[in-house]
Formats: C-alpha cells, structure tokens, sequence
C-alpha cells in the first residue's frame, strides 16, 4: 500500500510489500505522486516484488550513497558539496563492502586513516554525511541495517576563534563604492550570511517597516530581519534594475570581497567574518541571546557562546 507524506514542501511516496524492498520516489507535485502510485503497485501487482530483503543486505553503502544522490540530495542547497565529498566515499574500501558484512569498526579504520591527512571539521562533515545516508535508508527505504557512523569514535573538533574587524578597517568597510561595497555595509549590520544576502528580492524588502524577509537561508528555517537606518540605506543603494538586490552568485561575491581586500591592504579577514562583527557588536549594544538568535538564525545556544569575548551577553530578555 501507497504512504504519500509531505516533506519539507515535497511530497514523499513510499510503498511496503510484505518480506519485499520498500520502494520510494519523492515528487514537486502531489498529482505526480499520486499517479506514479498508482502505476507502480499495478506494476507490483503484475509483476511482483523480486527483491528480498536479504538481497538488500548484498547492498554497499555505495549503493546507498548513489540512490541518496539521486532521489534526496539533490534537493539540498549543499547539493554540489555533499556530492562532491559522497562520490569520495565511494571510492573508499570500506564503502564497497556488503551491508551485511559492514561494521562501526570499518568505517573507524578509514577515519583513523583521515586523521593523517584531514583537519576534524573535514572528517566530521564526511561523518555527517554518512550517517545521514544510513538514517534514510533505514527510515525511508526500509533497511534492516545499523547507523554504524553513530558508534564511530569522532575527533574533536575546536570552534574557531573569532577575531574582531579593528577600527581602521571597518572605517573603510563603512565608506561603500559600488553596489558591492553597499552588501559589505549590509553584513555588517545585519550579521546576514553571503548565501542570504544574495538570495534576497525587492519583493522581500518592507521599506515602511523597516524589515527585510529572508525565505532562503542556511538551516531552511525563514526569518525577519529588523534594519538598522544604515542597513536600509544599504539597501537603498542595492540595483533596482534587477530582481535581487544583490544580484551576485557567490563566487562573484568570493571575487570582489578578495579585489576590496587588494585595493585597502585588508588581511586575514574573510567575507564570513562580517557576519561575526556584526553579530558579536548585537551583544555589545546588550541584545540577549534569544533576540540576537532570532535575528542571527543561530538554532542552538551553544554556538552563540562563540561570541565569549563581548562584554555583556544576556540569557534572558
């Protein structure tokens, strides 16, 4: 029998036959989920299901990674790095061993191996995205497997310090050329991330309340972002002859924050790094820590704690 779910704005199909492969699809549009239902447990019905789940257990991790690619990734907005770091995976030893021969203790001695060559943050994202993979094979597409990336020993991984901008340097980041240098203003007074700043519209700018409306951001969650008089006028300067007010991708913005940097003798700061200024000057001005949340989009405390070195951080509102 056919489950048709939502999820995250798509619609996900899944089909359960007794001692059989679930089979799963997801789809834009109900309507397509719906007929391809329908077709595919009258295929079932005249055909059968030949696949057993002692033959999904012949799988490898490859194979999950390929299909994982295929029906659910490419719907991330990190599709192009996690497929890039995934199709690593594959390569490796352990990821063509059988799921039934498949154990924690592989994927610990691939992981020791790592730490020769790759910093913590890196072997922790290829983790990451490991156990992802072995998560929706077992929730979506019935494998009667372990998350063996759960039980895998994790190096730990140290947040980066973070530095603030000194007062010559923001001098000159406040003085905009350009429409460019007008979205370096921006991120300085709203904490906005690259991706966010360029994902922006015209239609997402509520002048009258001095609001902005951010539909894409890092963990999919939407917010609102109160403007400072500085960041509306930031916005002001954006380029009204397009739909974005920004409209940069993000290599052209890698680009023109490295020829900034060039043309002031700017060094060791990154693009990044404004959004920290920003959000790290928030508690200086005595926001606490769910209003900086709310604007910043931080879903955990924990890494507000980041920001240890301002002055006046407050729990409570």
């Amino acid at each position: 029998m056919a489950t048709i779910r939502n999820r995250n704005g798509r619609w996900h199909v899944q089909i359960r036959k007794a001692n059989a492969r679930p089979i799963s699809r997801t789809f834009t549009l109900r309507k397509d989920a719906e007929i391809w239902a329908r077709e595919t447990e009258r295929h079932i019905e005249l055909e059968g299901c030949v696949v057993s789940k002692r033959e999904m257990l012949a799988d490898t991790l490859s194979v999950l990674i390929s299909r994982y690619v295929k029906e659910e990734g490419r719907y991330n907005r990190s599709y192009k790095v996690e497929k890039y770091y995934l199709n690593q995976i594959c390569n490796e030893p352990f990821a063509n061993i059988p799921l039934s021969q498949l154990g924690p203790q592989d994927i610990q001695d691939w992981v020791s191996l790592l730490r020769k060559t790759h910093k913590p943050s890196s072997i922790a994202r290829r983790l990451g995205l490991i156990s992802r993979v072995l998560n929706i094979a077992i929730k979506r597409w019935g494998y009667s497997i372990n998350n063996h990336a759960a039980y895998v020993s994790k190096p730990s991984v140290t947040p980066p310090r973070i530095d603030r901008i000194d007062k010559d340097t923001l001098e000159i980041l406040y003085n905009p050329e350009g429409v460019f240098g007008w979205m370096v203003v921006l991120a300085l007074e709203t904490g906005m991330r690259r991706g966010e700043i360029i994902g922006v519209r015209w239609a997402d700018y509520f002048p009258e309340k001095r609001v902005l409306q951010l539909h894409i951001t890092k963990n999919g969650y939407p917010r609102f972002i109160p403007l400072s008089p500085k960041a509306a006028e930031a916005i002001e300067n954006g380029d009204r002859t397009q739909e974005y007010i920004f409209p940069m991708t993000g290599n052209a913005v890698y680009l023109a924050w490295r020829s900034l940097k060039k043309k002031h003798n700017i060094e060791g700061i990154r693009f990044h790094d404004l959004r920290h200024e920003a959000i790290s000057r928030m508690f200086d001005e005595g926001l606490t820590v769910p209003e900086v949340a709310s604007i910043s989009g931080h879903r955990t405390v924990s890494m507000l704690f980041r920001y240890a070195h301002t002055q006046n951080i407050k729990l409570v509102i």
